[in-house]
């Protein structure tokens, strides 16, 4: 009789969960999913993935591809097949054919492999590593003569290599594409890198190291001067002997006199090539650091060895020293790669003119102007009144607008928006987009402005290359907020765009990773700061979201920062991000034109934030109604190096070691 009570109680529950499922919402449904597939109930996920298919829900691929990743080792080429068949036009057929692609590979059936790798979308872009690894290793395996290039660029571009990539290793290494000369230089980059995990795979893989190095990596990562005291380490490898170099490296970047002293010390124990890859670590290092010296360090090494990282601060040294002889020899002999950037064609012509050769650089500015964004703005202003080629415009119409509503993704987008599963759309909007001309992309972003997702209204107006739309690109929500702060704070409302577009893009429920949050993106520490300056004896953290709560916060900041620095637009914004402090160490000890202090901002967040708050700032004005300014104007001198004091407040970004 117990047991049939139990047996009747369990049947009555079952019953009770298939109601609930049936008469929840269709986010209710998905909400459950979701926990049964983290708590891998695959019972409940099934129950909760019918439930979806019957009444067709643009939110059952989700449920779906939730069930293959817990079944994964169970399922069938076949059923692999029917998924992406039913969602092709999904993000979601994409990962699973990585998901499948990995599998694939573990077992090492080549010819299934490049089967599925060919479905891929041209326009999608594998960037899990092992799947990269995979491919090279299939085409080795079926003799496709440029596998062992791809290999070789695959390892050149400095990724970490998971598990999944020793059969890569393995066969490039058999075959002599991994020689001793390109592991040492794999293991040299990794070690610079700091990529300590990597050096270690590498090192590995090489007949001249040993257990007792692996130790000793670790050491020297963890206190360079310490494993340096101990020494022990084995000068007649090259390997024990990068340790050296990176030990000095990690030096300079806090102490250039520490790492002076120590490369006076051991250089005795390098060959030429390990002093002079020590010397550009240590150029490279005075250079981030604004020291005069560094020009001179850079001369001395061979280009031959020289990173693109290296390469570029060479070049911005002598652009801060403003000598544009030195300059245009840097921009001319650093890769060809390299000097096609805007960054540095834009640099170039400015060296040109400096040396008189105007027609020459007027060629340069002429292709930069048609280019929209920071550099391409002041090659037009460079060059003056020319007549150019007009720029392609696009308005949607309200029926392309509602034909793109329709599409499946787009719905799909929707449903993930009811459930906040932002992200998600986030991504989905992504993969959209790529399969996209640039007149579609508009559309999109019209609708994307309609539907009040300003973020990826932004993303699909900015992807265009050649036909856009200024007004989708640079909208202006919230103006009632901006405009009522900007002039209590007595600031350029464009500004103020600029800012938030590229502190949130529109989103007041935002958080970065290391905790700012909202429209302006205020971290909570600078929020509590500006609250008692401001008298609000009643603020908490709950409030930062508050459209005008942070609105008011950010403003202030903004206010704060432009009295600090005497009205200077570009060192205020370089505060906003990266603190007072650093802002007005980045300042020379002469007046510096405000576009190479922006170029040569040590960190490489800041240094594109700055450009890109600048330039949003620049194509803000007239869409206000605002008087225009030329962006070198907004740019504006920078003064000279002052020595005054300023508050310790919390920024908005987490510099990391590598910067």
């Amino acid at each position: 009789m117990k047991t049939r009570l139990t047996s009747l109680l369990i049947f009555g529950a079952c019953l009770l969960g298939l109601a609930k499922s049936v008469f929840a919402g269709d986010g209710d449904v998905y909400l459950q999913a979701k926990q049964a597939y983290q708590t891998r109930n695959l019972s409940q996920l099934a129950e909760a993935t019918e439930t979806l298919r019957q009444r067709r829900s643009p939110l059952l691929p989700y449920l779906q591809y939730w069930q293959m990743i817990l079944t994964m080792d169970q399922l069938s080429y076949t059923q692999v097949q029917a998924f992406l068949q039913e969602n092709n036009e999904s993000l979601l057929s994409q990962r699973v054919r990585e998901l499948w692609l990995k599998r694939l590979g573990r077992v090492q059936f080549w010819d299934q492999f490049i089967e599925m790798r060919a479905q891929m979308p041209m326009y999608y872009s594998i960037n899990d590593v092992g799947n990269q690894c995979y491919q090279v290793q299939a085409g080795i395996a079926l003799d496709d003569p440029n596998a062992y290039e791809d290999g070789k660029k695959l390892l050149l571009a400095g990724k970490d290599l998971p598990a999944d990539c020793q059969g890569m290793l393995e066969a490039l290494q058999q075959v002599g594409v991994l020689d001793e000369k390109l592991l040492l230089t794999l293991y040299r980059d990794a070690l610079f890198s700091n990529k300590t995990g990597l050096a270690k795979v590498l090192a590995k893989r090489s007949s001249k190291t040993d257990a007792g190095l692996l130790k000793q990596i670790d050491d020297m990562a963890q206190n360079p001067a310490q494993a340096l005291k101990k020494g022990g380490i084995q000068e007649r490898s090259p390997y024990a002997r990068a340790l050296y170099m990176y030990a000095i490296h990690r030096q300079a970047k806090a102490d250039l006199g520490v790492a002076k002293t120590s490369y006076q010390k051991y250089s005795g124990l390098l060959d030429n090539e390990e002093k002079q890859l020590a010397q550009a670590y240590m150029a490279l290092e005075a250079a981030r650091k604004h020291e005069s010296e560094a020009l001179q360090g850079f001369g001395k090494v061979n280009a031959t060895l020289l990173s693109s990282e290296q390469w570029e601060w060479y070049a911005r040294t002598a652009l801060r020293q403003q000598d544009w002889g030195t300059v245009l020899k840097v921009i001319n002999d650093m890769p060809a790669v390299l000097a096609e950037e805007s960054t540095w064609r834009y640099w170039k012509a400015r060296a040109l003119i400096a040396k008189g050769q105007v027609a020459d650089a007027n060629q340069i500015l002429a292709k930069l102007s048609q280019e929209r964004h920071f550099y391409g703005w002041l090659a037009a202003e460079d060059l003056g009144p020319v007549v150019s080629e007009p720029m392609v415009t696009y308005q949607p119409s309200d029926e392309e607008v509602r034909q793109f509503a329709k599409q499946p993704a787009v719905k799909r987008m929707e449903a993930l928006f009811d459930v906040e599963a932002r992200y998600e759309a986030r991504l989905e909007w992504m993969y959209l987009l790529e399969a996209l001309d640039d007149p579609t992309r508009i559309v999109a972003a019209q609708y994307g402005l309609l539907k009040g997702w300003y973020d990826l209204a932004v993303l699909a107006a900015d992807k265009t290359s050649r036909t856009h739309n200024f007004e989708l690109r640079y909208p202006t929500p919230y103006r009632d907020y901006l405009q009522k702060a900007s002039r209590s704070r007595a600031i350029d409302e464009a500004w103020v765009y600029g800012i938030i577009r590229q502190e949130s893009r529109f989103m007041h429920y935002a958080k970065s990773s290391v905790g700012a949050g909202g429209l302006m993106q205020v971290m909570p520490a600078t929020a509590k700061w500006i609250a008692k300056k401001l008298g609000w004896s009643s603020y908490n953290d709950g409030m930062l979201h508050d459209i005008d709560t942070n609105v008011n916060l950010g403003t202030y900041y903004m206010r704060y920062t432009l009295d600090t620095f005497n009205g200077q637009e570009v060192m205020a914004t370089a505060a906003y991000n990266a603190g007072p402090s650093r802002a007005r160490r980045w300042a020379a000890n002469a007046p510096l034109e405000g576009a190479i202090y922006a170029e040569t901002i040590p960190f490489s967040e800041t240094r594109n934030y700055v450009k890109k708050v600048l330039a949003n700032a620049h194509m803000y004005a007239p869409r206000l109604g605002l008087p225009m300014l030329t962006l070198k104007k907004r740019l504006g001198t920078i003064p000279a190096r002052g020595t005054g004091d300023v508050e310790n407040v919390t920024t908005t970004i987490s510099i990391s070691e590598q910067e």
